[in-house]
């Protein structure tokens, strides 16, 4: 006579849940690996930066409305690719902040400098830790802490608004036109082993547009998610809709 496993009519036991999983050499973690691998390849994965902001304010002066822009850039005309997208975009973060560009030939409420760029490389000790997800009864998961040395590169821009003056300093005779006050200045910052600028100019002008004109006090850091801050520049530079007229 045949011996038969009797079939229960409820669900399997934990137990069984748990032989069934290391004959298939999957445990926890790895089930846990897998659907975030399935996640990420089913909705694409995320490029996410690590922003630093450092912003300063003079508190009397006001943040200005209408401004005129002064481009320091880096390439010196060569790069005109990257040039017209860096121009764009801080274009687009002023916008977003409620600034606009001084139509030619009236005085604007400041002088913006606006300096983009990638500083020179140095070294970063970066620590990463990492769990190997292996797959198989005869194999184990080890997490393990790696710290190695990296050549990192700052992508930054940076925002420095002066008082529009036209009136010559009245301690220099024939002297040009001093500076006027710092009204504001904003600097963005991402560090990571990537020697190029243009992929993070959205993130760097996004975080910006909250902190311009602000004091933040110390350098503030945080995640940006790269297609929510080009949805962002987009949605908040665009003008308010003009309301409609109350009908009679």
């Amino acid at each position: 006579m045949k011996n038969t496993r009797s079939q229960s009519s409820g669900p399997p036991s934990r137990q069984e849940n748990s032989r069934e999983a290391a004959r298939a050499g999957l445990t926890g973690r790895g089930w846990f690996a897998l659907g975030l691998l399935a996640a990420c390849l089913g909705a694409g994965c995320q490029t996410v930066h690590q922003v630093t902001i450092d912003s300063i304010s003079n508190p009397r002066k006001q943040i200005g409305q209408s401004y005129e822009l002064d481009v320091i850039d880096p390439s010196g005309g060569v790069d005109v690719e990257l040039q017209v997208m860096a121009l764009a975009t801080i274009k687009e973060t002023l916008a977003a902040r409620g600034l606009y560009e001084a139509p030619r030939g009236v005085k604007p409420d400041s002088i913006i400098t606006y300096t983009y760029g990638v500083g020179q490389g140095h070294i970063n000790i970066v620590t990463e830790q990492n769990t190997s997800l292996l797959l198989g009864p005869m194999l184990t998961t080890l997490p393990s802490t790696n710290s190695k040395a990296v050549v990192v590169f700052d992508k930054f821009i940076e925002l420095s608004a002066r008082e529009a003056v036209t009136a010559p300093d009245p301690n220099r005779p024939g002297a040009p036109a001093r500076k006027g006050e710092e009204m504001w200045n904003i600097k963005a910052t991402i560090v990571d082993t990537k020697n190029t600028l243009a992929p993070y100019l959205a993130a760097l002008g996004s975080s910006c547009i909250d902190y311009i004109g602000e004091n933040s006090g110390q350098e503030l850091h945080f995640k940006v998610e790269d297609k929510v801050a080009k949805a962002n520049l987009k949605l908040r530079s665009k003008p308010a809709p003009v309301p409609a007229p109350a009908a009679k």
